[in-house]
């Protein structure tokens, strides 16, 4: 049968695997760029912005990295979505704090962290002891820290401890907090500088009760262990160093007023609604002013960067008539922001020489801020890998749709070729003798005694093709049809079925249009998935 395979049976072209090995490449590239390098290059530019300074002799140096809102979710989140959606949802954004935490926190290397708060999504929401308890493990598995020694605090947000007394807020929010994270209001000192933790959601909500009664902050008898209580009992004695204050609800300010050109949208406005506040009353935000007389203030909550000076009515520690607020980005990318990102504090202490003591009022600053950004990982999605699956489809679609016409056209370009039939045995060769006897036997007919019909006729027929061919004439299956022999009124009779969008007539691998096409797609898929499941495993377990 060798003598009648068609010259057109071959492999696939040479321009069909070099497409596809193309864009398995491609693929590789861009995956491998997207969920690895680019963090590292993105944060190439991240710098402490002490290395800026000229050294000062006798000086120590405490970086310290701010972190705001990651808001990690769970199934409550986003109530409207299906199963498959949410556990979707939860393990890419997931996987985008595990590799902004990993490329950050082994980039700047800093010296202690800081949390401002919101760090789950439902942290207040009502459940067992055992979930919560999973709920936080997953928060500290995100942000493993290699130094466990290194100095960790976190305020609480309102969507740990519930701002307000809905229903759905767990009565247990804050003692879990306390004993999962640490106290509500406190202080430490870094770098000779105090800094002061405040309970923004406690503070807020003594506020509303002191406004309801007719009080002053002068004259209110504070909450005992409250925000309010632990500010003046602070406030109460002399403090030499400056001070840097943490909130994670953003100080009050004029209606309208500009965060700087580093905001991607609005400003800051106050407003209140379920669970929330957008800003602390302009009363709480002049008491904290006056009784601690910050140095510079972080806040978090709203998610964007603002940048906004708090005029004071005296001068603080380092002079000045105006302090610095910095409200800090959001570390997560699924918080209404494309650049998600965090701030770097530098506190620079000096010890100075007994001639120099005079010269404090012009020493530089001793506290020094920069913002970092993250990569925009829902535009890697939307830009850039939605695009590329697009054009990757459509071009094995069009590849595969020239593949099939191409091969249509050759075959209609076939001449039809006859089997002879011997005139006699005597001078007809072995090889043809045996064509005819299988061809025969492909239409169920065993000898001349089995039919009625003349088995001297020719009986011409158009040649098949490859493997298409030798299957038929075998009684067998093929990839792209399937026969099934039977024996009926006497006469072996056969059934066969092909399968749609494919040509029985057809060379071995001249397939489908469908079959290709999938079969494409699964071989340029595989490579750029694995490689994504890599990057994924070393995110989160590196």
């Amino acid at each position: 049968m060798s003598g009648y395979l068609p010259s057109d049976l071959k492999l696939w072209p040479p321009s069909h695997i070099m497409f596809v090995n193309g864009l398995r490449a491609a693929w590789i590239v861009v995956v491998i760029w997207y969920e690895v390098c680019t963090f590292d290059y993105v944060l190439d530019t991240c710098q402490w912005p002490d290395i800026h300074q000229p050294d000062t002799p006798n000086s120590r140096i405490a970086r310290v990295l701010v972190v705001a809102d990651p808001q990690i979710i769970d199934h409550r989140s986003y109530p409207t979505r299906g199963f498959l959606t949410k556990a979707s949802g939860q393990f890419f954004i997931d996987l985008n704090l595990r590799r902004s935490w990993h490329s950050t926190i082994n980039r700047v290397k800093p010296h202690a962290v800081v949390f401002l708060g919101d760090l789950m999504d439902n942290g207040r929401a009502t459940m067992s002891n055992s979930e919560y308890n999973a709920y936080a493990a997953r928060f500290f598995d995100i942000f493993k820290l290699k130094d466990l020694a290194m100095p960790t605090f976190f305020l609480p947000g309102n969507h740990d401890l519930g701002l307000g007394e809905d229903v759905s807020f767990s009565l247990e929010a804050p003692t879990r907090f306390t004993s999962h994270f640490g106290p509500w209001n406190h202080k430490t000192t870094i770098g000779n500088h105090t800094v002061m933790f405040i309970d923004a959601v406690a503070l807020v909500e003594e506020d509303v009760v002191r406004a309801d009664r007719g009080y002053s902050y002068d004259n209110w008898p504070a909450v005992a262990g409250g925000s309010v209580d632990f500010v003046k009992r602070y406030a109460a004695h002399e403090h030499a160093s400056p001070i840097v204050l943490f909130t994670h609800i953003p100080l009050a300010r004029p209606h309208g007023t500009d965060c700087g050109p580093l905001r991607e949208r609005g400003t800051i406005r106050q407003g209140q609604g379920f669970g929330y506040q957008n800003t602390l009353s302009n009363e709480a935000s002049q008491f904290l002013l006056h009784s601690l007389r910050p140095s510079l203030i972080f806040s978090g909550d709203d998610h964007d960067y603002c940048e906004y000076s708090h005029p004071l009515p005296f001068s603080s520690a380092s002079g000045s008539t105006t302090v610095r607020e910095i409200t800090v980005k959001s570390f997560s990318m699924a918080m209404g922001i494309r650049r998600p990102g965090f701030q770097l504090l530098s506190l620079i202490s000096t010890v100075p020489a007994l001639e120099t003591l005079t010269q404090l009022p012009n020493s530089p600053p001793s506290l020094l801020d920069t913002p970092c950004f993250l990569p925009d990982q829902l535009g890697i999605y939307l830009n850039v890998y939605l695009p590329f699956i697009l054009l990757s489809v459509l071009g094995l679609l069009a590849f595969n749709v020239h593949r099939t016409l191409a091969g249509g056209n050759k075959q209609a370009q076939r001449r039809p070729e006859v089997y002879p039939r011997p005139s006699h045995p005597e001078h007809s060769s072995s090889r043809a003798n045996s064509d005819y006897e299988l061809y025969r036997r492909s239409l169920g007919q065993t000898n001349t005694e089995d039919t009625d019909e003349d088995p001297i006729l020719p009986l011409p027929v158009t040649k098949l093709t490859g493997s298409a061919h030798s299957s038929k004439l075998r009684g067998r299956s093929s990839s792209s049809s399937h026969s099934w022999p039977f024996y009926f009124l006497g006469r072996r009779r056969r059934i066969s079925l092909s399968l749609p969008c494919s040509s029985a007539n057809r060379g071995v691998h001249e397939v489908g249009l469908l079959h290709g096409f999938f079969s494409d797609v699964v071989d340029v898929a595989w490579p750029p998935l694995l490689a994504f499941c890599v990057a994924a495993w070393c995110a989160t377990h590196v």
